[in-house]
């Protein structure tokens, strides 16, 4: 049974265990130790059950945990080589770590993984796609301003999506950020919006995917309730029904209840 449990999601910090029944992975470790390790206990996942941690980007809320939990467990830590330079420039990783440079497919354990490029402001920032072995697939596609045609490649025949749909443009321009700050937000190396994230899924149905996750919420600039009606909309709008050709759903924008997918 391939396991997937969102822990964290949001502005504050990203955390997401996918694995098989036996070894899975951690993608994103950004809030603290404490926090990663109580959530993991909560769901009945010990630490050997991790085999690695994969980072997507370098962003304080991705990487929050990332120096104790290397040095209180030794988990390996995979990262494309622009991200693994700036954790190491910045002392952010256990001297003992075992470092894996991304370059494209790698395993782990029984879990095949690829990386995928995303767009945003960071150095080197990625997606990942992973693959349980006679299981499922899943990935994680979140922190990126535009779909890249890597991306839209890697989630092909992907089963469960855990997409970006940070906020409400309506809701970003009017909301409380300065003017820079929103044009980031909005551009094509910021993050995916309702509407941008709602536009996409249509196309991701007609890959093969059927689960999706709206993931990385703003929790100043979306409502959970607004990200879901986008997107369901577009799917209805392109003859999808809901709870038959795909299941959709919105992970908590600060933390997230812990469910076994698959």
């Amino acid at each position: 049974m391939a396991r997937f449990y969102p822990l964290f999601s949001g502005s504050s910090g990203n955390c997401v265990v996918i694995g098989s029944a036996t070894e899975g992975v951690l993608v994103d470790v950004g809030v603290s130790a404490r926090r990663i390790d109580t959530a993991l206990r909560e769901r009945g996942i010990p630490p050997s059950y991790i085999k690695a941690i994969l980072i997507t980007h370098e962003h304080i809320d991705h990487i929050a945990g990332l120096k104790v939990l290397t040095k209180r467990y030794g988990w390996t830590v995979c990262a494309t080589r622009g991200t693994m330079e700036y954790l190491l420039q910045k002392d952010l990783i256990h001297p003992s770590t075992p470092l894996m440079a991304l370059t494209g497919k790698f395993t782990v354990g029984d879990l095949q993984v690829q990386n995928f490029a995303t767009s945003h402001d960071s150095r080197e920032s990625c997606g990942f796609r992973i693959d349980m072995v006679g299981e499922r697939s899943a990935a994680v596609c979140t922190d990126t301003g535009v779909m890249t045609p890597e991306a839209l490649a890697a989630l092909r025949r992907c089963d469960y999506v855990y997409i970006e749909s940070n906020h409400d443009m309506d809701m970003l321009w009017h909301g409380p950020y300065p003017y820079q700050l929103k044009k980031r937000i909005a551009s094509p190396h910021g993050h995916l919006s309702n509407t941008d994230c709602a536009m996409l899924l249509p196309t991701l149905l007609k890959q093969g995917c059927t689960r999706f996750t709206l993931a990385h919420l703003s929790e100043q600039n979306n409502d959970p309730r607004l990200a879901y009606q986008t997107a369901a909309a577009s799917l209805v709008s392109a003859g999808a029904k809901l709870d038959v050709d795909c299941i959709l759903k919105v992970a908590a924008p600060v933390a997230c209840e812990g469910v076994t997918i698959f």
